[in-house]
This record gives C-alpha cells, structure tokens and sequence, in this order.
C-alpha cells in the first residue's frame, strides 16, 4: 500500500456513509445536489492523488509491504475483540446501549426516521428526527435491511475495525524510520500523557484525600487515550486519528489545501464536535499556508453543500442540558471553585504541566535549535495555545466538545512528540529524563485504562429495545434527536419517506 492508495482508501471509507445518508435521507432536489457534488469532489481528490508527488522523504517508507499490513490488519481485529466492536469479545461498553438500539432502529425503520409523538425525559413533546453520527451506523443497517439482522454485529464490527486499520496504517506511515514502530503504537494508544492517572489515585486515597476539582478540570484528556476512545466511541476515534493525520500530512508535510475542505465535510456525518475540532487544525495550518491552493472547485463545491447539509442536520438537535452548561449548574462541586480558588488554579496548571508539558518542552528545545524546524516550532506554539485554552471549556461551555477538544490535540502533539523523540536520538540533547518519563507514561498509562475500561453485557442489536419502548435504556439522550420542525426537517429532509414511519 502506498500513500496514494491510503489517502484514497481514507476518502472512500469517509464518503461512503455520507453518500448513503444523502441519497436516503434527503429529499430529491438535494439529494441530487449532494450527490453531484460529493462524487465530483471524490473524482477531482482520485484524480488529482493519482498524479500528485508524495514527499516520501518525509515518511517512514514509501510503501508498506504485504506482511506488515497483514500485521496491522490481525492487530485490528485483536484489539477489536477486546474492546467487543460489534458485541463480541469481552463484553462492551455502556456507550453500546446507544451504538445497538440506533442501528437497530436504523435496519427496521423506513428512512427518514421521524418519531410523531414522541415525549422523552419530559422535555421533548414535538415530532423528533433520529439525528445522531450515523457514519458509524448507516452502512451496517442498510445492508441488513436487505440480508436481515443477523449479521449486523458482525457488520458493524468490520466496519468500526476497518477506520480503526485506517488509523493504524496513517500512523505506520507518519513514524519516522528510525524509531521502535511497537513502542510507538505503545505509546499512541496508552495517549502518551501523564497526569490522567491521577485522577484514579481517588480509587486507592479516597478515604484520605479528596481531590474533585481536578477531576472536573482533567476529565477531558482521559477519555483522551485512544485504548478508551476505541472501547467507548470507536466513531469519535476514526476522526480524531484519521482527521488529524490526513491533514497534517496534506497541508503541513504537503502544503497542499486543495481538498481540505471536502475531507473535513465527511468527517461531520462521523462526529460533529471532532470534526469541528480537526478543522481547527485544519483551519489553522490553511491559514498558515496563506490558502495554498485552497479555493479550489472541489472544496468550495463539495465541501461547501456537504458541510451545509450536515450543519442544517445537526443545528436542529435536541440540547441535553444535563450534560452541558456551566460546571455549578450541574455538578456535585456547586461553588468550589469560589471556595477552593487556589486549588482550581493550582489543579488547572498541574494540569497542563504534567499532562503535555514535558513533551512540549523537548519539543521547544529541539524546534527552536535548528532553523530546519521552524514550522514545526510555530506549529507547536499553537498546539500549546490550544491545549492551555480548551479545559476551560470543561468549566464553562460543553464538556463533549472539551473532551473532542482534547483528544484532537493530542494526536497531533504525539504526532510531533515522536517527530522529536526520532531527532533528539542523533542529537546532542539528553533525553534520559525523557525515556524515563516515556517508560513511566506506559505504566501509568496502563493502570488508568485498566481503572476506565469497564466490560458490561450489552445486548445484541437484534435484542435491544426499539426507541419508542418505555424500557429504552437512559443512554438514548435527547442529544440523539432533531426537530422535525426545523429548516433541515422542512427543507431538505424527505417527507415522502417520513410519512411512511406514521403507517
């Protein structure tokens, strides 16, 4: 497999599920319109890919050969089964209540799937949209409409293993040459920080310390590790990995932003606040690069109608207000942060120090000693910016888009950190006190996933509830539904197929 052939696996694997929703869910004006543009944007991205120069120089290799792949490809399906994608292995998340119920309504429903009369929690007493990142759904529940259900955990477990390959390969790719390629993988899915153990230090000390400030400011970064992003929301985890590295490889290594746009589009379908948080990246490294071939067709036209779909979509959900707003409205902490100011302080810069920081110093150290790095350096004082700035969003805005914020950010600094660990091994600078730190990152590492991880028996999609059974488990949140009433339900969405769910 070459980079041209990833790159263009990558798209295909993104758009499939966006253009199943288009041609679905929409109705025909759009749907056309969508998919006009989506297929020509793919064909410009094939197109031009096929004809483009990789800098390999700056990869690994040039090519991964068939053994490593075969490889990589039974390290998947491993971690697969353990972390039961699909239902199978050691039992699945709570987080799978919601994945199984969605695509079981997804297999039985006609689409657009539009609930009448529907009252939840209270709250919502309006005609409701399923409205939730069905990238990860979609394909498995169309295919079963038409083989039944039986194979459809089996389905959505190759479907969520073959994004989590897709990562796997992207970083194989991005690994400089000469560094260990297993302590590497090690270190990206242990989410290569630090101070998130600490948070369980309240396992074995809380009848000697209590300590719920911190919990609160570093909760983000420990959904963060990609072992418990894989476990929880492997959707959320294809985005973060896969967006991160294609666009730090176009437009950084590349500096090419021709389909930067279109690719961050199909991410939205897959996960709305990671997608918003890759464009960040994305944005700003367009912005770096002065718009370098930016305005081109393509993204202006594929990315533009496919990211206005999806936006109208998403506008129109339910807010879950238990679960956003500002940290007193709904934690079990109300006024500690007036009454403990200096331990929220001390809690948010021991955050910051210890969970990247140290990385972030080598890195400094190394970017800032040869004038060769200096867009590696302006790009770590943004990665710096980024990380100090997004937990306050966990005290004041959306704890969601704080843990979206975080993860992101972090693929992108390991993707630096190993840049920096790979240069440090031919330079003059020690980097004991770094190996140390890595080696005890690991451990950490290890006992925090092992506290996190939780193992439940979650039923099969043929065996979990229909969503408007009174026994539908309470991990279906409002945040699940659209309003029908909305500019996406009134002029986009399909009423002729909404119409049959009131038969």
């Amino acid at each position: 497999m070459t980079i041209k052939q990833l790159k263009l696996f990558t798209v295909s694997y993104l758009l499939i599920p966006n253009i199943l929703f288009i041609l679905t869910w929409l109705n025909l004006i759009w749907a056309t319109l969508g998919f006009v543009a989506a297929v020509f944007s793919f064909y410009s991205f094939w197109k031009n890919t096929t004809k483009s120069q990789e800098k390999v120089s700056a990869l690994r290799l040039s090519k991964i050969d068939g053994s490593t792949i075969f490889y990589l490809f039974i390290f998947t399906l491993v971690l697969g089964v353990f972390f039961s994608l699909g239902n199978f292995g050691l039992g699945q998340s709570y987080d799978y209540f919601k994945h199984n119920t969605i695509v079981k309504e997804l297999i039985k429903k006609p689409y657009p799937i539009v609930y009448e009369n529907e009252t939840r929690y209270g709250i919502l007493n309006e005609p409701a949209i399923l409205g939730y990142y069905m990238a990860y759904y979609l394909p498995t529940a169309i295919i079963c409409k038409f083989i039944g259900m039986g194979l459809s955990n089996i389905l959505l477990y190759i479907w969520g293993a073959t994004g989590i390959f897709i990562s796997f390969c992207w970083l194989y790719f991005l690994t400089p040459k000469n560094l260990n390629i297993i302590l590497v993988f090690i270190l990206f899915l242990l989410g290569a920080t630090l101070f998130k153990p600490y948070l369980y230090a309240h396992y074995l000390l809380q009848n000697i310390v209590s300590l719920p400030i911190i919990q609160y400011f570093i909760w983000p970064s420990g959904i963060s590790f990609n072992l418990i992003n894989i476990h929880y929301s492997p959707q959320h985890h294809i985005v973060t990995t896969v967006g991160v590295f294609f666009v730090y490889y176009e437009s950084f290594i590349r500096k090419d932003n021709k389909f930067i746009l279109y690719f961050i589009s199909l991410l939205l379908m897959w996960s709305f606040l990671g997608a918003f948080s890759v464009g960040i990246i994305a944005g700003f490294l367009v912005l770096y690069r002065r718009f370098a071939n930016f305005f081109s067709l393509a993204n202006i036209l594929g990315g533009g109608i496919i990211i206005f779909i999806m936006a109208t979509y998403f506008l129109a959900h339910f807010q879950d207000n238990r679960f956003s707003g500002f940290i007193w409205t709904f934690s079990d902490i109300s006024g500690y942060l007036y009454n403990k100011p200096l331990i929220s302080i001390l809690a948010l810069i021991g955050y910051c120090l210890l969970e990247v920081g140290i990385y972030l110093f080598y890195m400094y150290r190394l970017f800032s000693s040869k004038n060769t790095h200096n867009d590696k350096l302006i790009l770590l004082y943004f990665c710096a910016a980024y990380f100090i700035i997004s937990p306050l969003y966990r005290i004041g805005f959306n704890n969601d888009l704080a843990m979206r914020l975080i993860s992101t950010i972090k693929i992108l600094i390991f993707v630096l950190l190993i840049s920096t660990y790979s240069e440090m091994l031919k330079s003059k600078i020690s980097i004991k006190f770094l190996r140390f730190y890595m080696i005890f990152t690991v451990i950490l590492g290890i006992f925090s996933s092992m506290t996190t991880l939780k193992w439940d028996k979650v039923p099969s999609i043929a065996e979990s509830p229909t969503i408007n059974k009174a026994d539908i488990p309470q991990e279906i949140f409002l945040q699940y539904f659209a309003k029908k009433n909305s500019f996406f339900g009134k002029y986009i969405m399909s009423q002729e197929s909404s119409q049959k769910n009131n038969n």
